[in-house]
């Protein structure tokens, strides 16, 4: 039987933790750094602030964990609220501050 240390320091024991935390840093570190996730760039969107610039560390990190939580409850209706706003910003948008807009 292995150590405790042993199987915390085995390469399968972080594939789950990994697997899940991969995908949040990949929308995170994309956001952050340039604005746009691969989607974001393929059809041409971009996430800013409301001068235009790049969100910034803090915003994305709102944008993507704490409002896209809070946009999922309630059967989606944070996301769907972008099609009824007059700014066209889903409630992630409204708790961090940026708009997205079209880049081409």
């Amino acid at each position: 039987m292995r150590s405790l240390r042993e199987a915390a320091l085995s390469p399968c024991s972080w594939c789950p933790r990994l697997s899940l935390l991969s995908p949040s840093l990949y929308f995170l570190l994309l956001t952050w750094l340039r604005g746009q996730t691969l989607g974001k760039m393929a059809v041409g969107s971009k996430v800013v602030d409301s001068q235009g610039n790049g969100p910034g560390f803090l915003r994305a990190t709102a944008w993507e964990s704490i409002g896209k939580t809070i946009s999922t409850f309630g059967l989606l209706l944070g996301f769907l609220w972008v099609s009824l706003d007059e700014c066209k910003q889903g409630w992630h948008d409204k708790i961090a501050g940026t708009y997205v807009v079209t880049t081409r």
